[in-house]
């Protein structure tokens, strides 16, 4: 199954203009870094919120611990080695604005979905795996010298 270009254009605009308006950093595609999140991240969060409608799949970010923390610092006006355990919460938001952000520009082309509430986990030994009937596809970012992975997955029907 192809991911349709609607749907990769829509993430790329749509996670953009989120790192933009709310973390006041731009976010710029990278397309000579490898196409999935690295496996020597050591500790790393992937923050994800699903979407189900007309379309159904998931819109997941991935970083290091350090880059969730310049973005979670970023969010809340302080310095990133001054994040505690807001972290997690301003990941999911972010995962939550991005997914919104992607849903509203969709549903200019076709009938919306909803998207459920942000997931996020942090840890140093976890990969995602998803039903073999989707498609998958990652796009790599870098924000200043830090790298971001936006994926999207869409269910096959």
């Amino acid at each position: 199954m192809d991911m349709p270009p609607i749907l990769t254009e829509n993430l790329v605009s749509a996670a953009g203009e989120v790192f933009e308006m709310m973390i006041g950093q731009s976010i710029e595609p990278h397309p000579e870094q490898p196409h999935q999140p690295p496996s020597g991240w050591g500790t790393h969060v992937a923050a994800s919120v699903s979407f189900a409608g007309h379309r159904s799949g998931l819109v997941c970010i991935h970083t290091s611990l350090d880059t969730a923390n310049t973005i979670a610092g970023a969010m809340l006006g302080i310095e990133p080695e001054h994040v505690n355990g807001e972290m997690p919460d301003a990941m999911g938001e972010v995962a939550n604005l991005v997914a919104g952000s992607f849903r509203t520009r969709l549903a200019q082309h076709e009938p919306a979905s909803a998207i459920a509430i942000p997931t996020v986990t942090v840890g140093s030994d976890f990969a995602t795996k998803y039903a073999a009937d989707t498609a998958r596809v990652f796009y790599p970012f870098r924000m200043g010298e830090q790298s971001i992975y936006f994926e999207l997955l869409l269910m096959q029907r």
